[in-house]
């Protein structure tokens, strides 16, 4: 096949132009990539330009991509030039990302050199744009190849999608200055990087004319992203600093949104307040036959219909007494249920898994994904909101199938001999597709994977066959015993059929089975109480992250807006990995093992902002309002200009509440107030007394309660309290105290010769001095006096609080009671562990494990 690309008339390219795409579905977006796998890979020949010909230049995003467009061209036919590669037709070269970006405020205008209030709102008429300093060279080299005469085509090759437009389209604006006369525009769309794929779209190239609406919309978010992240950056910064010092104070138009939900999950956290409650098992005897069961009422309290907490201990032991060592008829009832297979991946879903399954961060997954799209051809394009597939993609999805090898190709060969590959929408659907279908294998059998991308590319192939198994099938088990009137419930589950399971080494699950039933009547031989409290909402992961940004709409009401946000969310595929590594490193939240834990300078961002009245900015509706715009700019229902409009009345409306907002416009007294005689006054961030004590409501990363800044001010001092957390986000327990100078102020007790020491409370088994109490803990007077046979004992310790009576045990050479819930630095999991002193140092000594039997005679797998 030969690849000629020259220029069209003036009246074709006028045609094209005007041609409405407006009504192109997004299955048609995928047409480049159709049948990649049933196609031959024979690289196409490069052909001599015909008379009056120019040559035809195409642009990659990266310099991998590049390379591989020259393979599938015909490499022995391109001469390497360092910064491109040329034959006689064609010149590939590449950008390296972003080559250009639009200006910093201080290089459009002398004015914004300084973060001053005055100088906002911001509102260039046009957006200059700038070189990007660490790519500057790459860019040159561009600029002199888009520049050459003979040079009439120009083929954009970047990433399939609205930021790849944008790069293409940042890097002729910068070089050409709009001045595009002369020069033809083609895009070219690649679903996966395989020789074939490349090939498909290479023949089915559409005209640049066509990525008008596409290119608007990318230039919408950018612009959009510019006017408010800039603008309220600057006026945040300026406010916060005009308490002293320079307060950089980032902000943004979807990284501000997904902080706002972290630091209201936060919220909920903080305010949640325990509830101590029960539950009673017992164990049942059917003629021999002995199982448990859990008490229950069918009472459809707070929307449940199967309540098996008590709230009153009194009605526990009315249970208690009722039941013990009574008869009472059993209820059976058994049904089969299915467990289907999930879709097939997006970005999203695959990140979120990954860091369930293996503790991989979105950056972590996407990083892997694109390297097995990119370098091993292996994945199809990674940055997909799409979880379906072409509805023609039938044929191709069977080659690919065929292709599997290793341990999954029986499964692959199973779903292929059973005729299981059939167009089915959950599989197959046109209206689900958006720039690109789901990530699925290209049938390349990658060599020399890392364990981590041999991971992700088992994940990807699993489901992909997985997809096509009928579901697991199971039997239920409903088991309810009636004694004296109360209930106790019983439930098994078997798999009766592993159906997808299969496919991931599960021929049966660990699930329960009951013993058979022998007569409607059972004995109770044993009734046990448990004591727990209720749970606060969980912190957020990166997987549970990640569900809610894709899923924000779920915080919209609008039908509409709820609708676009369950296409795009708070970001899109390609950008919440970047976002959130943003907010990490802008220090608005720190990883604590899986969690995601919003800083101080997090909460008062949302809490001025809310003061403020820029709620927007916290608002998941703020982003699906402009991501529903923006898909709407890429159907041609919205214009561009329209759609700007709206966003500079938003900025200057923001700049506005920035400007007008006064902390001393939120004081009022607080609900605790008067302590000590003395009235307490609260704003948005802090309390202050009316003898001048400032106590901000964020100290050290740890949000203090009324009940406790009570105290701080009753006392002087607080604690010692878990929950500290330092500058690089690890936690901490400290006392914090009100000094001479009226200052708040940490005490660790980690300098001898400035302990203050309290009451002894014991000797030292390792040299039998006296052991005192401290703020902090408890020390020995050798180590007051820096002995080395000195000890000192936390009063916390991995988050849990050692009583006096625990120290005590210690000192007297004993080993303590089981101490549940330690809370491990390294794993982040929580322990139960007994304690001794070992030559002055606290050790810890594990229970040994428990033999669980199996619960009501559950069956091993096969």
């Amino acid at each position: 096949m030969e690849i000629t690309m020259a220029t069209t008339t003036k009246k074709a390219t006028a045609d094209k132009a005007t041609k409405d795409t407006a009504t192109k579905s997004a299955a048609t977006k995928t047409t480049a990539a159709k049948k990649t796998t049933t196609k031959s890979a024979k690289a196409p020949k490069a052909a001599k330009p015909a008379a009056g010909e120019g040559k035809t230049l195409i642009i990659a995003e990266k310099p991998s991509v590049a390379l591989d467009l020259v393979r599938v061209l015909g490499q022995k036919n391109f001469k390497n030039e360092k910064t491109h590669y040329e034959s006689d037709t064609t010149i590939v070269s590449h950008a390296i990302g972003h080559l250009v970006e639009i200006a910093d405020p201080k290089e459009i205008d002398e004015r914004y050199k300084k973060w001053e209030m005055s100088t906002l709102p911001m509102l260039p008429k046009e957006f200059p744009l700038v070189a990007t300093p660490a790519t500057r060279g790459q860019l040159s080299a561009l600029s002199k190849l888009i520049k050459r005469k003979d040079v009439t085509t120009i083929v954009n090759a970047c990433d399939a999608g609205r930021e790849g437009e944008l790069i293409f389209f940042y890097i002729l604006q910068y070089v050409l200055k709009g001045k595009f006369t002369g020069k033809t525009i083609k895009r070219l769309w690649m679903q996966s990087m395989t020789p074939a794929a490349i090939k498909e779209a290479f023949e089915n190239m559409r005209d640049g004319a066509e990525m008008e609406n596409l290119k608007a919309a990318a230039l919408c978010r950018s612009e959009a992203d510019w006017l408010i992240g800039m603008n309220g950056s600057r006026g945040l910064t300026a406010y916060n600093s005009s308490m002293g010092g320079f307060q950089v104070t980032p902000c943004g138009r979807v990284q501000t949104p997904t902080l706002a939900i972290i630091v209201n999950r936060e919220e909920e956290r903080m305010q949640f307040v325990p509830q101590k409650f029960w539950t009673v098992e017992a164990e049942f005897d059917n003629d021999g036959s002995h199982y448990q069961g859990k008490w229950f009422t069918t009472s459809k309290e707070d929307g449940k219909d199967k309540v098996k907490q008590i709230f009153d201990e009194n009605r526990v032991k009315e249970i208690l007494a009722k039941c013990k060592g009574k008869a009472g008829t059993v209820e059976e009832t058994s049904a089969p249920s299915l467990q289907k297979c999930g879709p097939l991946y997006d970005l999203t879903t695959l990140q979120r898994e990954a860091n369930n399954r293996f503790g991989f961060s979105a950056k972590t997954t996407l990083s892997i994904a694109q390297a097995l799209y990119e370098r091993h051809k292996a994945t199809t394009y990674p940055r997909t909101d799409s979880r379906c597939l072409p509805e023609d993609y039938v044929a191709p999805v069977k080659t690919t199938l065929g292709k599997i090898e290793g341990p999954l190709a029986k499964f692959a060969e199973t779903a292929l001999k059973n005729n299981w590959v059939v167009k089915t929408p959950k599989v197959f659907d046109n209206s689900k597709i958006s720039d690109h279908f789901a990530i699925i294998p290209t049938g390349v059998m990658p060599s020399g994977l890392t364990e981590a991308e041999q991971k992700i590319f088992t994940m990807i192939c699993q489901r992909f066959i997985a997809v096509f198994f009928p579901p697991a099938k199971y039997e239920n088990t409903t088991r309810v015993t009636t004694v004296e009137g109360e209930t106790f419930l019983t439930e098994g589950k078997v798999l009766v059929d592993p159906g997808f399971k299969a496919v991931y080494g599960k021929d049966s699950d660990d699930e329960s089975s009951i013993p058979a039933l022998k007569g409607k009547s059972a004995k109770t031989v044993a009734l046990e109480e448990k004591e727990d409290f209720t749970k606060p909402p969980a912190h957020y992961t990166e997987s549970t992250l990640l569900s809610m940004m894709e899923s924000a709409g779920k915080l919209v009401e609008d039908e509409e807006l709820r609708d676009a946000m369950k296409e795009r969310g708070l970001g899109t595929p390609a950008t919440r990995a970047a976002i959130i590594e943003k907010l990490v490193s802008d220090k608005y939240v720190v990883r604590d093992g899986k969690d995601m834990i919003p800083t101080a300078k997090a909460f008062d961002l949302i809490k001025v902002l809310k003061a403020m009245d820029i709620e927007a900015l916290t608002s998941p509706e703020l982003t699906g309002n402009w991501e529903y715009k923006m898909e709407q700019i890429e159907k041609g229902k919205e214009t561009r200009e329209k759609f700007m409009e709206g966003i500079v009345e938003m900025t200057k409306t923001m700049v506005k509440n920035i400007k007008g907002f006064k902390e001393e416009s939120t004081t009022g007294e607080a609900s605790f107030s008067p302590v000590n005689g003395k009235k307490v006054f609260e704003t948005v961030s802090r309390y202050t007394t009316e003898d001048g004590i400032v106590i901000r409501k964020m100290v050290g990363g740890k949000r203090l309660s009324p009940e406790e800044i009570t105290e701080l001010l009753t006392k002087r001092k607080l604690g010692p309290l878990m929950g500290f957390r330092s500058k690089k986000g690890a936690e901490f327990a400290a006392v914090l105290i009100i000094n001479d100078e009226n200052k708040l102020e940490f005490v660790f007790d980690d300098k001898p010769e400035e302990v203050e020491v309290g009451e002894i409370v014991g000797k030292s088994p390792v040299d039998g001095s006296n052991v005192y109490e401290t703020m902090t803990g408890y020390v020995s007077e050798s180590y007051l006096k820096k002995e080395p046979s000195g000890i000192t004992l936390p009063k916390i310790l991995l988050g849990k609080e050692l009583t006096l009576d625990i120290i005590k045990t210690l000192l007297a050479g004993e080993k303590t009671a089981l101490i549940k819930g330690f809370r491990s630095n390294k794993t982040h999991r929580n322990f139960d562990a007994y304690l001794k002193l070992e030559k002055g140092k606290i050790k810890f000594e594990f229970p040994p494990r428990e033999f669980k039997p199996r619960r009501f005679g559950k069956k091993k797998a096969e």
